[in-house]
C-alpha cells in the first residue's frame, strides 16, 4: 500500500468537507472514500466523468449522485 499526502489546500477542503458530512473522522478518511469510489466505477467500466462530443457530460446522474454524497447538492 502506498501512503500519500493530500497538498494542504486539498486537506483543508475535504478537512471541511468531512467535518460537515456524517461518517467521516478527517480528511484522510474521507479522501479514501472519493478515491474507492472513482476507482470503482473505473472498474465497473464507467467513463470517469468523460464529456461527449457535444460538450454535455456523458453521464449526468453519476455526476450528481457524487455531488449529493459529498453534500454540495440536495435532490
Amino acid at each position: 500500500m502506498t501512503d500519500f499526502t493530500l497538498p494542504p489546500d486539498l486537506s483543508d477542503r475535504y478537512e471541511s468537507l468531512a467535518d460537515r458530512l456524517d461518517g467521516f473522522d478527517d480528511a484522510d478518511e474521507l479522501a479514501r472514500y472519493v478515491l474507492d469510489g472513482a476507482a470503482a466505477e473505473l472498474e465497473r467500466g464507467g467513463d470517469g466523468g468523460a464529456v461527449a462530443a457535444d460538450g454535455d457530460s456523458a453521464n449526468d446522474d453519476v455526476v450528481e449522485d457524487r455531488l449529493e454524497q459529498l453534500g454540495y447538492l440536495e435532490k
